[in-house]
């Protein structure tokens, strides 16, 4: 990356998946490569959904955004693969067209299934592309594109072990925010909101997408707590289709609540959070590290993925008093009140 850091023209082209945790961090290494270079061309391929064209369309420094929606493999629907193959083949067309058009220096990967196509056009073209992976373990793409490239960066050291073969170059996970996002002066931000500084507040973030697992624990937590109810004040990131029945329930307590899908200002409620339930995505997490705030992770594991569980882990061995972790098949209201006191 270096070598492009000066003030000539260059043009970079950035892919990411569809949800906040590839597009954000991908948004923000194109801000910092922008910053040293303000000569740079920035191109990004996203998915078409709405959120992807509400983050991108907020930052001016995109030169272009290229959406196009790819769909998911139809693993249950396997009647459905020889559309999904035209599906994908045409993305793969247009990616191919558009490098070939734009000619860039190289192709930037956060990672996402809508990676693969765009990469492979680049390769075929020969214009180098770069993988960035964000998580602990690799995410199918990635391991995938890896065939393709020599070199890895992880931010995360235990990534390593899934590519024995590779060149893995360690980087700062991209935080979006700056040092002058947490020195805010909390009483401030309390005021600004119009929440009290006597109450606890509690930051519940489900990811971009939300999280109905969080949503419905932290319900039953507070149905079942009248002292929480009198005690908290609650911002609930809770994602697009549930804030509405979210904030009709707070209200109906008379609990102080910001509740929201997507918010521009989530540092501010990053500094005046005392205590946060989150999953454990890895932009969440290094978020979380960056403004040292207290967390309670109940992280997202299937019988596919347990991507978030090693996400906690490797972040807990090194912050053991910053975050604690509900195993969510093991979560409970009376284990996560338990959390919450030890942290209050």
């Amino acid at each position: 990356m270096s070598s492009l850091m000066y003030n000539t023209l260059i043009t970079i082209c950035f892919v990411a998946g569809k949800s906040g945790g590839h597009l954000l961090p991908c948004i923000t290494q194109a801000k910092q490569i922008k910053s040293h270079n303000p000569k740079s061309e920035l191109y990004i391929f996203s998915t078409g959904n709405e959120l992807d064209k509400k983050i991108i369309n907020k930052h001016t420094y995109i030169n272009h955004y290229i959406p196009a929606t790819l769909w998911d493999v139809p693993y249950q629907q396997m009647w459905l693969l020889p559309l999904f193959c035209i599906n994908v083949g045409w993305y793969f067309t247009k990616s191919l067209y558009k490098l070939w058009q734009l000619q860039p220096h190289k192709v930037i990967s956060f990672g996402g299934f809508n990676s693969i196509p765009v990469c492979l056009a680049a390769k075929l073209l020969g214009i180098p592309f770069e993988l960035y992976e964000l998580n602990v373990e690799p995410g199918k793409a990635t391991k995938f594109l890896s065939y393709f490239t020599n070199t890895i960066y992880t931010c995360f050291n235990q990534t390593k072990q899934y590519f024995p073969k590779h060149n893995c170059v360690a980087f700062n996970y991209p935080v979006r925010f700056s040092n002058t996002d947490k020195i805010q002066e909390k009483s401030t931000l309390l005021k600004k909101y119009n929440f009290k500084p006597n109450r606890t507040t509690i930051l519940i973030l489900g990811g971009s997408q939300g999280s109905t697992f969080l949503n419905k624990i932290f319900k039953e937590y507070i149905e079942q707590n009248s002292e929480a109810r009198n005690t908290m004040q609650i911002i609930h990131q809770t994602g697009d289709s549930d804030f509405k029945n979210y904030a009709n329930f707070y209200q109906n307590y008379n609990i102080p609540a910001i509740v929201f899908g997507y918010h521009e200002r989530l540092q501010d409620f990053y500094n005046i959070a005392d205590v946060i339930i989150s999953r454990a995505g890895a932009g969440t997490l290094f978020e979380i590290k960056f403004f040292d705030k207290p967390c309670i992770c109940i992280p997202h594991e299937t019988a596919n993925t347990n991507h978030q569980v090693k996400n906690v882990l490797a972040l807990q061995e090194e912050y053991p008093h910053q975050f604690s972790i509900i195993k969510q098949a093991d979560c409970s209201v009376a284990i996560l009140k338990e959390k919450i006191q030890n942290f209050t």
